[in-house]
């Protein structure tokens, strides 16, 4: 091998290590940009409305995800829209905040039932003015230890549950819901006796429900078990029956309570890798009219759907419903 040759092969093995030292030695920052968040314009926010405005089977849901780990101070800033109200699918119509109220304002969340969550706030915001989902507090009837403040006086219900505790229960819900700016209330109904459910749901649709001032809000009792007494029935939009299959839960009509009203749900804890039965409560139609709806109990698990696509199952069984018009 001659000399020139020879300088040509050093000079391309240096070039290339020098390649190689400047691309080690980059300190610059890449983005990396795994998924691009979709963008609607105005004409689809005023459609999704006008759909959640609609005579329609609902879909409804509890949700968790927002809501700080229990026990830990300071409110939770996610990471994943797993854990977004803004992440929830947009044709979801009701909201059930399972794991507490979010409120931005912190004053007075240790006088009512909510939680101090500015981010989730703003989202629940979002997803109510821009898209038109409802979200709904979840309020306990499923025992008597409930003690609460109302107008100065303090009530404690595992001792006195008089007349004028079960109206000042109602107003403490009310209270609670409406600070925030919820659209109603939902009532579990899993242990008190029907009598004072009857009271309560009463006394609440003075605030919320059909026969409120404002009929546009939202009074719902969920039960598990035994379904709520038939007078409740005028007073309501929607009874949630926690249908879960896995413990011999199906859709079927109720003796007083009206169909059309009838919301079916699903756990998600144990079948939310498919779904469990809620597509079929979503086919389910009773013989004559139709079913309120279905929905989830923690939707936010299936957010991880096996199929790769967040809430999957749950988004099946929206369009099962309602299925969407191509034109």
């Amino acid at each position: 091998m001659n000399k020139k040759i020879k300088i040509r092969i050093y000079s391309l093995a240096s070039f290339l290590i020098t390649l190689l030292f400047v691309a080690s030695c980059s300190t610059d920052t890449e983005t990396l940009n795994v998924q691009k968040l979709k963008t609607y314009d105005a004409q689809y926010y005023a459609n999704l409305r006008a759909f959640h405005a609609s005579d329609h089977e609902i879909s409804y849901a509890y949700y968790e995800g927002w809501s700080p780990v229990e026990g830990v101070s300071g409110y939770k800033d996610p990471a994943s829209w797993g854990e977004r109200m803004v992440g929830l699918p947009d044709s979801l119509d009701i909201v059930n905040l399972w794991m507490g109220v979010p409120s931005n304002d912190s004053t007075k969340c240790d006088t009512l039932g909510t939680t101090y969550a500015p981010i989730a706030y703003a989202d629940m915001k979002f997803c109510q003015n821009t898209k038109g989902m409802k979200f709904v507090m979840h309020a306990d009837a499923s025992n008597y230890n409930h003690k609460f403040t109302v107008d100065g006086k303090a009530y404690d219900m595992s001792s006195d549950r008089s007349d004028a505790c079960m109206a000042a229960y109602a107003k403490w819900i009310a209270n609670t819901a409406n600070e925030p700016g919820l659209d109603g209330v939902d009532l579990d109904y899993e242990g008190w006796g029907a009598n004072d459910l009857v009271r309560v749901v009463k006394e609440l649709s003075k605030y919320f429900g059909p026969k409120s001032p404002n009929p546009k809000t939202l009074l719902i009792v969920d039960f598990f078990g035994g379904s709520a007494p038939a007078e409740c029935d005028p007073y309501c939009n929607y009874f949630v029956d926690q249908a879960y299959s896995n413990q011999g839960g199906s859709a079927h009509t109720i003796s007083g309570l009206s169909t059309n009203k009838l919301v079916f749900c699903e756990t998600f804890g144990v079948f939310y890798a498919t779904g469990g039965q809620i597509l079929n409560y979503a086919k389910w139609e009773p013989s004559t009219g139709r079913k309120g709806g279905c929905g989830a109990y923690f939707l936010g698990r299936n957010y991880y759907s096996t199929s790769g696509i967040p809430y999957n199952e749950f988004r099946q069984a929206i369009q099962i419903m309602n299925p969407a018009i191509n034109k």
